[in-house]
């Protein structure tokens, strides 16, 4: 067997999709310095046969009990796509008793796309939005706190939570969103090291998929 099992070995575990793939990894915990294992499974409308599967193909089931974190993608995105892999993530979580955070795929992505801002203005706060076909601009705010040098783990403040905006609201700077699950999925499990790192206990009873439906409220 690789030696990346082990019997002894603390697990992360990471879940993304919000698009048309599925993205898992997979890194020991208490070693920052080893290789993340991942794939990108594109599955489409099957995830809800294959999510299982996909997740053992990458971390085996009877090394399930070692996982000592979950972090998962909660959307925006696929509703259907991001509630299974959400249900898994907290069942495997509970099963197990283990934290589980979470991410907005907004938030996720923030790392990739602040590179396209104005040097100068990278510590500012910028909008990612996307355009929802007959439904309006779906957008969320982010700002750059700090850049962990030792992880690469690039740590942002989500200010606002991908929702759908009014019309009349300015946007600026904006990126417009995009999707890279095979990077996305990286930035994932560096966050649930970072959360491992400083101990934050995080509840799965908490987690549940982003799902805008209305512009109607008040916005930042």
């Amino acid at each position: 067997m690789n030696n990346f099992y082990t019997s002894k070995t603390k697990y992360l575990l990471a879940l993304h999709s919000c698009s048309e793939s599925l993205g898992i990894a997979v890194k020991e915990a208490d070693n920052p310095e080893t290789i993340i294992k991942s794939e990108v499974f594109n599955i489409g409308r099957s995830l809800s046969n294959k999510l299982f599967s996909c997740i053992e193909k990458i971390l085996p089931r009877h090394f399930w009990n070692q996982i000592i974190r979950i972090s998962v993608a909660k959307g925006p995105g696929s509703f259907t796509s991001t509630r299974l892999t959400i249900s898994m993530a907290r069942t495997i979580a509970q099963q197990i008793n283990c934290s589980l955070d979470s991410m907005s795929s907004f938030h996720i992505m923030a790392p990739r796309l602040y590179k396209n801002l104005n040097e100068n203005n990278i510590f500012d706060p910028f909008w990612i939005k996307d355009i929802l076909p007959r439904r309006g601009v779906l957008a969320g705010k982010y700002q750059l706190i700090k850049v962990h040098k030792e992880s690469n783990f690039h740590e942002f403040d989500e200010l606002i939570s991908p929702k759908l905006i009014n019309k009349e609201q300015q946007l600026y700077p904006s990126i417009n969103a995009s999707n890279s699950i095979e990077k996305d999925i990286l930035e994932l499990i560096k966050y649930s090291q970072y959360c491992h790192k400083l101990k934050v206990q995080s509840n799965w009873e908490k987690i549940l998929p982003i799902y805008p439906t209305s512009p109607v409220e008040k916005n930042k």
